[in-house]
């Protein structure tokens, strides 16, 4: 390597810099959930509904959590930080198609709906499922006292319909997060494990550095779940 080779390899290592774009809660509900939701569609198709009940659960505490820190989290969990009008939608997939478009700080406009909508469908088919009666009676779900067997059945099949729906949004989420990956070379999953990704100095540290909310909130709304939680896999039968 020459001295010129050397200097200009410097100058490019100086020029970037790591910026904070996810905090520790945020990435450990994101690729928690994806696991829950991996053992719920596992036990589920293989009929072991104990492990179904379980990870039912469990995906309830993570979803839940996070909608919690979406109001009171980090500055990029916070709902208000990233879920955009129209208008701001349509002029952001306006640049689909264009490969020099920079990175959001956090998600973008598009991805904001993916998320929004994956929330809002992982609550519902977990809602279905609390109250879905098995045919047998042996592992129907905690509220299904509340409701007739008729009902209990057709909520059962909801659950299972709309937990397909889910399944294609989970597969559209993936088919983006590949798509800015190999088209605008854009890393989605590496900040998403570390936290941090690489930006220019002279492009993109405009951005404001993430603001962390501090760990005192995590644990009070971890209580209040866990509470909520529990209270619903007892019925509500203190």
């Amino acid at each position: 390597m020459t001295t010129s080779d050397a200097g200009r390899m410097e100058t490019a290592l100086a020029d970037t810099a790591d910026l904070r774009v996810w905090d520790l809660p945020v990435r450990v509900m994101h690729w928690l959930l994806a696991i829950g939701i991996g053992v719920c569609w596992w036990s589920g198709v293989n009929n072991e509904l104990e492990y179904h009940l379980w990870s039912g659960y469990a995906v309830l505490w993570i979803v839940l959590m996070r909608l919690y820190w979406g109001l009171v989290g980090s500055s990029t969990a916070r709902f208000v930080n990233f879920v955009r009008g129209p208008k701001a939608i349509l002029n952001y997939a306006s640049t689909l198609h264009r490969r020099d478009t920079p990175h959001s700080h956090g998600h973008n406009a598009l991805g904001a709906i993916s998320i929004v909508l994956m929330l809002g469908l992982v609550l519902g088919v977990v809602g279905l499922g609390l109250f879905a009666v098995d045919v047998d009676g042996l592992y129907s779900g905690p509220l299904s006292s509340y409701v007739t067997f008729k009902q209990g059945r057709h909520l059962a099949h909801s659950h299972y319909y709309w937990f397909e729906i889910l399944l294609w949004v989970i597969g559209l989420h993936l088919a983006a997060v590949l798509f800015y990956f190999i088209y605008k070379r854009q890393n989605l999953v590496g900040p998403m494990i570390s936290g941090k990704r690489q930006v220019k100095h002279q492009g993109e540290l405009g951005h404001e550095e993430m603001k962390i909310a501090p760990l005192w909130r995590f644990v009070i709304g971890a209580v209040a779940v866990t509470a909520i939680v529990y209270a619903v896999s007892i019925g509500f039968y203190f």
